[in-house]
This record gives structure tokens, C-alpha cells and sequence, in this order.
């Protein structure tokens, strides 16, 4: 048998291995009631966002969504990631089932990049697998997935260990493979923004803490300058566009909250335990699976001479203390009113914390045990995967139970959210009720009275047919939010359009019929930033020294 035909007998047999890991992942949501784990706010929001996608390379705004409010909620939540989900159900028409299949597809592509990206760092299967299994099973991925409902979030989760496989080729092999940790945060930023900047915060507190610890670190710094750059450049149009939008319109961001870590004593427990309910604060938790490789990692670290290498370290002390960040021993009160007051929990600090200890436990783990147990390996692989699995149901079945607001499926629930209203991202005259009543009613007024016109909507076009009977111009105020992106026609001819006192928009409409149209549309720079990326992109593939030298390595082994 040649080489080249072991290793693609190996590739597969990897991928059936987490294939069926992933469908022991999922298993879950196929056997509990769907409602039961899903139906809330972040759901509905997901799923609107979902939607709002037909015609996303129209407009700005989906009026078929939201409550036909005209949200921005995807220029500020990227969707370029989530965009299969919207393909999926434009194919089936069902939703449940559509969200179901992207989380089974998700989570084995997040097994696969794992997986490879731990192999390259260790060259050692059982590690990789190892952290494979452990990652996609890590509590707060399960608990961001079938408690929150925050896609976004758990879409980030699937290419993190992107960026810490090009932050150990800069910081700790070579640097010359800067262009995977670009990649890496290019995906994260087209998948959740608070995550883009979390792990750039990430990276950045790394390069500065292990400057002192590494060689050629000229050589080393400007690899990370250049893969941030790159990053910037491929993730351009959705920075310029948020940019753009945000200093062009005064709009609520989104809902914050006083900042505060919880006592060890009571993460400690709340971990143990995988508390998921009813407590908010239980979303804190890590799982038991990440407190108990945290335990034996650092036995290992302790017992253990050979296993302390520089990246072993890196990730064991680093997930230590992510995980003291997200408890009362940081001062997070001084961090209100600030910047960092968006992130609305510290708990998120979850994602990191169990990356860093789930790599760290895999690799130490993978340097103790003798490369010759060949039965060893795969009978503590089998175990790990069953105990997680009892794990993981156990916690989900308990939940779903104790939760307090139990509904049936709805077959139809894609047709149920389209008309719930979420303030994120609206003017900022949103958070007077006053004013989001009249938004949420229809209301129109014709020069202060109220007025029933004809409307019509489709997912790129608002279209209103009103009549004037006061004999002049008059000012028409439509239930429709004001963003400087918008286009109003009158009897097919643009026309100006201004913010009213209430958020929404106010226009002059001619003495008699009119026909009114809104719609909403990209801004023409745009255009140049997305030819940027997309010939940064270019760049990146046509330089990358993986590339070449796969396809060296392709020829030389078929010259043999």
C-alpha cells in the first residue's frame, strides 16, 4: 500500500470517528422536544435574522421581518457564516428541521478543525481526537446552543482553534504561517462581532505576555502585525459598513448590564454539578468535563517533566486565568460605563477558558501515554465519548424539564417570529414606549392626524398608498425606523426623507393620490472594500506556503 493511499484510509476513518461523535453531539435536540429547549428571545431573534437573509444582497433591511420595523440587525450581527442555515431552509421550508442539520454540519466541521489543528501541533491522533470530542461536548458551547439559542456565538466557537493554531505557529514554530491565524479571525469576524473582539483582545494580551519568552521576537511580532492586517483587510466590509452605519444614524447598540464575576466557591459548584437552570448566573458554568481536565492537566504538568513545554504552559496558565476573570477576584465593577461594559457578561470568557484547558489537558495527556498502547488509547477515547454523552443528555433532560415555559413544537414557528420586535439597533428613540408603540401599532399620521393608508410590503420594498385631501403638501410620519440609508420614492420620483421626534420616518407627500416607496441600500463604498477583500483573499491563497508546498509534495510523490 503507498503513502499516499494509508493516509487517505486513515482520513477517512477519522472522519467516520467524528462524524459519529457529532451525531452523538446532536442526539439531543433529534430526541427532546424542540420547544422545550429553544423557544425564547435569543431563538426568535436568531431565527428572524435567519430569514431576513432572502434578500440580504438587495438590502439592508428585510421588511418581512421584525415586525416589518425595518431592522439593521444584520448589518451589525455578520451572517455570512450562518447564510448556509437560510440555504438549508430555503431548500426543506422547515425550519426546525433546517436548524436541526446546520448544528449537526456545524459541529462536525468544528470536530474536523479541531481535530487537524491539534494534529499539527502535537502530530499525535489521540490528542487530536482527545480535544475534538472534548471541545464540541465543552458545557458552555451545549449550553450557548440548546439553553441561549446565541448562534453567533457558537458559530465563533467552530474557528477558534484557528487562531490558536496560527498563534502557536508565530509565537511558538513558525512564523511564516502567520496566514492561518488570519484566516481564523477573518471567520470570526464574519461569525460574531463581541467574539471578534474578545480574541483579539485574546491575541493581543498573548503576544504581550510571552514577548519575553520567545526568540526572534522582531521576526515573530511582524508575523502577527501582518496576519492582524490581513484580517482587517478581509473582514473590511463588514467593519466599514458597521462603521459607516454607526456614525450616520444615533441608534440604542444593545442592552447592557452591571458587569460581575461570581464567587469560586459557587462557579466551582455550579461547574460540578452543570447546573444550566434557572439561576442566570449558572450560565457561568464550565462543566465538570473542563474542571476535571483542569485537575488532571495539572497533575500531569506537576508529575511530569516533559510534558512543560512552552505551549503546554501557554495554554494550561492562560486557561487559568481566563477562568479567574470570569470570578468575583477581578474588579469588574471599575469596568462599568466603559467600553468593555458591551460585553454584557464576563462569563463569556467561558469560550476561552475552555479551549485553552480542553488543548492543554489533550496534549499533556497525549505525552504521558506510551505511542505504544495501541488499545490503551482507543478504549479511553470510547469511555471519554460515553461519559460525555451521559453527561451532556443528563444536564439537557433536566433542564428541559424544570423549564418553565414548556410549548408545543410549532411546525410553523418561522412563520410565528416573523412579527417580534427586538429594539437592538433601531434609533435610540426605540427605548420610549411611547414612541415604539407607534412603530409596533402601524400608526401614520398625515400632518399630526392619524390616517389608515394601503401598505404593502415585500422583503426589499415598502409601498404605501395615501391620499391627501388638505389641499397642499403635507408631512406623512411612516411606522417605518429613519437610517440615512434610505430611499423614499412619491408617484415614482425620489424624494427627500428626514428622522422624526419618534425614530421613524417623515416625508412631504403631494395634495391627492400618492404612492410612496422605502427601501434601504448599501452604501456605494462598500463595493470597493468587497473587491479588497476579495483580492486580499486571492493573496492569501496564491502566497500561502501550505499551498505551495501541498502541491510540491502532491508531484514528488507522484514522480515515485
Amino acid at each position: 500500500m503507498t503513502t499516499r493511499s494509508s493516509r487517505l484510509i486513515k482520513s477517512l476513518i477519522i472522519l467516520l470517528i467524528l462524524s459519529l461523535i457529532s451525531l452523538f453531539n446532536v442526539l439531543p435536540i433529534l430526541r427532546l422536544d424542540f420547544s422545550t429547549a429553544f423557544l425564547g428571545d435569543d431563538f426568535s431573534f436568531h431565527v428572524e435574522r435567519v430569514l431576513a437573509l432572502s434578500n440580504i444582497f438587495q438590502s439592508l433591511v428585510n421588511f418581512n421581518t421584525f415586525g416589518h420595523a425595518a431592522s439593521l440587525a444584520n448589518v451589525f450581527y455578520p451572517w455570512e457564516t450562518v447564510y448556509p442555515l437560510h440555504l438549508i431552509y430555503s431548500a426543506t421550508s422547515d425550519f426546525i428541521f433546517s436548524y436541526k442539520l446546520f448544528y449537526f454540519l456545524l459541529t462536525l466541521i468544528t470536530a474536523l478543525l479541531a481535530y487537524w489543528c491539534i494534529f499539527k501541533i502535537s502530530k499525535d491522533t489521540f490528542s487530536a481526537l482527545c480535544f475534538a470530542t472534548l471541545y464540541i461536548f465543552s458545557f458552555y458551547r451545549i449550553s450557548n446552543f440548546f439553553i441561549r439559542a446565541a448562534l453567533g456565538e457558537v458559530v465563533s466557537m467552530t474557528f477558534l482553534p484557528l487562531v490558536l493554531l496560527g498563534l502557536y505557529y508565530i509565537l511558538f514554530e513558525n512564523f511564516k504561517k502567520w496566514r492561518i491565524l488570519t484566516i481564523g479571525m477573518a471567520l470570526i469576524g464574519y461569525s460574531h462581532a463581541l467574539s471578534l473582539f474578545f480574541t483579539s483582545a485574546f491575541v493581543l494580551i498573548a503576544a504581550v505576555v510571552m514577548t519575553g519568552f520567545i526568540d526572534a521576537k522582531t521576526k515573530r511580532l511582524m508575523s502577527l502585525l501582518k496576519a492582524g492586517f490581513w484580517a482587517i483587510l478581509l473582514c473590511s466590509p463588514y467593519l466599514v459598513l458597521v462603521a459607516n452605519t454607526s456614525s450616520k444614524n444615533d441608534l440604542y447598540m444593545i442592552w447592557t448590564q452591571p458587569l460581575k464575576g461570581l464567587p469560586l466557591w459557587q462557579w466551582l459548584s455550579n461547574s460540578l454539578s452543570n447546573q444550566m437552570y434557572p439561576n442566570p448566573d449558572v450560565r457561568s458554568s464550565l462543566g465538570a468535563s473542563v474542571v476535571l481536565a483542569l485537575v488532571i492537566a495539572l497533575i500531569i504538568f506537576v508529575l511530569f517533566k516533559r510534558a512543560r513545554t512552552p505551549f503546554n504552559t501557554f495554554c494550561l496558565f492562560s486557561g487559568m486565568g481566563s477562568m479567574l476573570l470570569t470570578s468575583s477576584i477581578f474588579p469588574w465593577a471599575l469596568a462599568n460605563q466603559t467600553l468593555f461594559s458591551k460585553i454584557q457578561f464576563v462569563w463569556r470568557l467561558n469560550t476561552y477558558t475552555s479551549l485553552l484547558i480542553l488543548v492543554s489537558f489533550s496534549l499533556l495527556l497525549g505525552t504521558v501515554i506510551p505511542k505504544a498502547s495501541v488499545t490503551l488509547k482507543p478504549i479511553l477515547l470510547l469511555g471519554l465519548t460515553v461519559a460525555l454523552i451521559i453527561s451532556s443528555s443528563s444536564s439537557l433532560t433536566t433542564f428541559a424539564k424544570n423549564k418553565a415555559e414548556k410549548t408545543q413544537r410549532d411546525p410553523d414557528i418561522a412563520k410565528t417570529v416573523r412579527n417580534v420586535f427586538y429594539g437592538d439597533y433601531a434609533p435610540k428613540q426605540v427605548t420610549n414606549q411611547k414612541n415604539l408603540q407607534q412603530v409596533l401599532q402601524k400608526r401614520y399620521f398625515l400632518n399630526g392626524r392619524p390616517i389608515q393608508p394601503s401598505v404593502k410590503y415585500t422583503d426589499s420594498v415598502y409601498t404605501i398608498k395615501a391620499t391627501n385631501k388638505t389641499g397642499q403638501e403635507a408631512t406623512l410620519k411612516v411606522p417605518a425606523f429613519w437610517y440615512s440609508c434610505q430611499t423614499v420614492t412619491v408617484n415614482n420620483q425620489p424624494a427627500p426623507s428626514r428622522i422624526s421626534a419618534a425614530g421613524t420616518t417623515l416625508l412631504n407627500i403631494p395634495n391627492g393620490k400618492s404612492t410612496i416607496t422605502i427601501s434601504y441600500d448599501y452604501p456605494k463604498l462598500l463595493l470597493v472594500f468587497i473587491l479588497i477583500a476579495v483580492l486580499s483573499l486571492i493573496f492569501l491563497c496564491m502566497s500561502s506556503l501550505y499551498v505551495r508546498n501541498a502541491v510540491g509534495r502532491y508531484f514528488s510523490v507522484e514522480k515515485q
